[in-house]
């Protein structure tokens, strides 16, 4: 996801949503705990593999959309990793890159420097996101064999490499779709309305952008 279009809330979930997160997370491992234990057989564990999957799916998510717009020669101002309270924060290559306690989606903040092709620019940054993901799935694929990736295996490691691959492609399709996603009274784009939206941005949101960086909040626009 990428900003500015509305900012996941940087404040830790409050009274009830720690509850129903806390309650979520807990029933979900309940499930698969007993879906485990019940007629157990490694093909099982491709459910866990799948969501534990988001996880490094999600970084390198993020992580195509601030390579491609420091390609673009666009700053970076930040990376967010999760939402919540802030459990470490990194500098790499001079861009703060933070990770948060509830890893469950994230964002990048760019910034255009000048006015040079903005609108195509603002659409590869979105595509980087989701091409990064498939390009992560085809190299396992690739690492795998197609032989083995597309057959049934009882092999953890094999399934664990399935499990990616599917997670990607669920994401593609969740990520390229294109949706308004609503949270906290604010509002992002998928990645797939980001790069058709682009296209219609004023050259006055891009000059806005260069003489000052957005504050958190719903604002015009990531992944």
């Amino acid at each position: 996801m990428l900003e500015p279009t509305g900012m996941l809330p940087e404040r830790p979930p409050q009274g009830g949503e720690r509850w129903m997160v806390a309650g979520f997370a807990a029933g979900f491992v309940g499930l698969m705990g007993l879906a485990l234990l019940e007629d157990y057989e490694p093909r099982k564990l491709s459910v866990i593999f799948v969501v534990l999957c988001w996880i490094p799916l999600l970084v390198i998510h993020e992580a195509g959309h601030a390579v491609v717009a420091r390609a673009c020669g666009w700053e970076v101002e930040r990376v967010v990793i999760g939402f919540g309270r802030t459990w470490r924060t990194f500098v790499i290559g001079g861009t703060p890159v933070i990770f948060k306690v509830v890893p469950l989606s994230g964002y990048v903040l760019p910034r255009p420097r000048d006015l040079q092709s903005p609108r195509l620019k603002n659409s590869l940054i979105y595509a980087g996101g989701p091409g990064f993901e498939l390009i992560a799935a085809l190299a396992v694929l690739f690492l795998t064999g197609p032989d083995v990736m597309f057959q049934p295996s009882e092999a953890i490691p094999v399934i664990a490499a399935q499990s990616f691959c599917v997670a990607a492609a669920l994401g593609l399709v969740f990520n390229l779709v294109p949706h308004r996603i609503r949270s906290e009274g604010s509002e992002s784009w998928s990645d797939g309305l980001g790069i058709l939206a682009s296209w219609k941005l004023p050259d006055r949101h891009f000059a806005r952008r260069i003489k000052e960086p957005e504050e958190d909040g719903n604002q015009d626009e990531d992944g």
